[in-house]
This record gives structure tokens, sequence and C-alpha cells, in this order.
């Protein structure tokens, strides 16, 4: 890995973005994002009561949030992430990217990346590697990417 890849770690509430250095046991931290709302539980996003509709027999009912709050907060991160990732590009902070996050997540975020940036991605790793410490984190990219 030359220092133009970044390796992104992610989660819905969290991603770290680093750069291997020529010695590969170095990482520089080149970014670090949070995203606390996604850590919430669903009853502290929303206190809202659904909202009412009227039907033609003359009743009112509550309609359904179409979406839950914590599914919209982790797409609201993922699309943090990818405009995080398209800046950089624009600033040729990498040319290549490796994508680690749960497979959840990664579908999310995959969707939410400009397309200038989904063509850089080089690998992808669906696992939760972002709390590892660092010696356990590189070694288990490093075994993810040498097995492809």
């Amino acid at each position: 890995m030359d220092t133009r890849t970044w390796i992104v770690l992610a989660d819905a509430a969290s991603a770290r973005m680093y750069a291997p250095q020529a010695n590969v046991r170095d990482w520089t931290l080149a970014a670090e994002l949070s995203h606390p709302q996604s850590r919430a539980r669903e009853s502290e996003l929303g206190r809202d009561k659904p909202g009412r509709v009227k039907q033609s027999a003359g009743g009112r009912s509550a309609m359904e949030r179409p979406t839950p709050r914590k599914k919209v907060e982790m797409e609201k991160f993922a699309r943090q992430i990818a405009e995080a990732l398209d800046d950089a590009l624009v600033r040729k902070a990498y040319e290549r990217l490796v994508l680690v996050a749960p497979p959840a997540f990664l579908g999310v975020l995959r969707g939410t990346l400009a397309e200038r940036v989904a063509q850089r991605i080089s690998a992808t790793i669906e696992k939760d590697y972002l709390h590892l410490d660092p010696p356990e984190l590189r070694e288990r990219v490093r075994e993810q990417l040498g097995a492809r």
C-alpha cells in the first residue's frame, strides 16, 4: 500500500480515515468524524407523535413514520463521510480507497458516494474493525487485503 491510499474505517456513528506510510506499520490519521445521534435510542431521536390523516369515512388515524429515525441518522452520517471523502479527493489527498465497515453500513455508505469517489475504491472489507487497537487493526486489514 502506498501513501496515496486511504483506509476508511466506519460504522453508523464514527469514522476514521488513515493514510498508511511507507513503513506499513505506521498509519497517519487523516480525518475523524463522529455522529453521536446514531448511537441514541430511537425514543431519544424522535419524540414527536405520528402525524394524523383524515380518512374518507370521517375518522382520523395515526400515520406510521416511513423510515426509523436511527436509519435516517445512519444515512445522514454516510452522506457526511461521502462529502468528506469527495472534498479530500478534490484536494488530491488520496488516489485509492479501502473501505472497512460492517455490511449494513457499507451498503449505505457506498450508495452515498460520488461517482468519482466510488471509482477510487480498490477494496472493501465487510468487518467492524473500527474499535480494534491500532496494531491488531493493521494486522487484520493486511490479512484481509492479502487474502484477495
